[in-house]
């Protein structure tokens, strides 16, 4: 395993990841205390902020959104907790999305996602949603629940909120080292070139 001090692990995220997601990987990190990953129990949701998003793999067809913040539900209008995460994507990228999630919690390694929500005049939020992985509390080690921010570039109008059905196409989604490597299918490989899930 390669270091986990602080300062070698957040000198090792990439450039262009923005301050809050920096901030959220920083929070994450703190919950490991020296271990491999941090633990369920470890989860403080009130430290991820108004953005945060907590999603927990409950089978390879249900990725359940099991804590959405405030901020989130204010820019979409709607609040996100009990859906499934795999419902709010494109049917055609449905079972690619499953399989990058899948492969996040085996590495596991985190990510950094962008989606460019339109509001219904054609406006556009971009937000940037950067996430970890957290293993079970019975020593298994294994992932089962991945937390994270969704944080908007650029301040959100008041009042307004985005079409929801701009929140079912996401862009440039990169793994994130976090001391492990990243799976060997890196999420921008075009989609007939992937193996098969």
């Amino acid at each position: 395993m390669d270091d986990v001090s602080g300062a070698d692990f957040l000198a090792r995220l990439p450039g262009p990841v923005s301050p809050a997601s920096r901030q959220f990987f920083a929070t994450w990190h703190s919950w490991r205390r020296g271990r491999r990953l941090p633990e369920r129990r470890d989860l403080q949701v009130a430290r991820l902020g108004t953005h945060h998003i907590v999603m927990e793999l409950r089978h390879r067809d249900d990725i359940r959104i099991i804590s959405i913040g405030d901020g989130i539900r204010q820019y979409l209008g709607f609040d996100l907790t009990g859906h499934n995460y795999l419902d709010i994507t494109n049917p055609e990228n449905r079972a690619l999305r499953a399989r990058l999630f899948i492969e996040q919690a085996l590495q596991p390694c985190g990510s950094v996602l962008y989606y460019p929500l339109r509001y219904p005049d054609g406006g556009v939020l971009p937000i940037e949603c950067a996430g970890a992985p957290f293993c079970d509390d019975d020593g298994s080690g294994m992932v089962s629940l991945m937390a994270g921010c969704c944080t908007p570039l650029v301040p959100p109008r008041p009042n307004d909120v985005v079409d929801p059905d701009s929140w079912l196409v996401g862009e440039g989604m990169r793994f994130i080292d976090l001391g492990f490597g990243i799976p060997p299918a890196d999420p921008s490989t075009p989609r007939h070139m992937l193996p098969a899930f």
